[in-house]
């Protein structure tokens, strides 16, 4: 008897951890200060074909807002892999590739687009050349 409740406890110990650890990580997080930076376009394909990107940078600031052009908002990173942007009406979600990429997928005027944005190097504060 004494072993059936243990085993109970311990069942219901482990399904609430899970519970925990699913909640958790499904919910967004907020910005990570390592992605903070001038993000430039690098490289733009519509329907597969590459073309000359023009599109504005995209500064991610590490208190959590970003801007592009006159667009302000928020942005969260959700998974640790996506970025979302508040306020973005044209696209919204892009995956992080490491560090340094960042990629939007969409569809416009019926034709699958993609836009790479590439960190700008960034010399640290107090940085002189030699």
């Amino acid at each position: 008897m004494h072993m059936r409740r243990q085993f109970k406890k311990n069942k219901a110990w482990i399904i609430s951890s899970l519970v925990i650890a699913l909640v958790s990580a499904a919910l967004p997080a907020r910005a990570d200060s390592y992605l903070s930076g001038t993000y430039s376009c690098t490289k733009v394909e519509v329907a597969g074909k590459s073309q000359s990107c023009s599109a504005p940078s995209l500064e991610l600031n590490s208190d959590g807002s970003y801007q592009i052009l006159s667009e302000h908002g928020t942005y969260e990173i959700v998974a640790g892999r996506w970025l979302v942007l508040s306020n973005s009406k044209n696209h919204g979600k892009a995956r992080l590739d490491g560090k340094k990429l960042i990629i939007f997928e969409f569809v416009s005027g019926g034709k699958k687009s993609k836009i790479t944005y590439r960190r700008k190097y960034e010399r640290p504060e107090g940085w002189v050349a030699g």
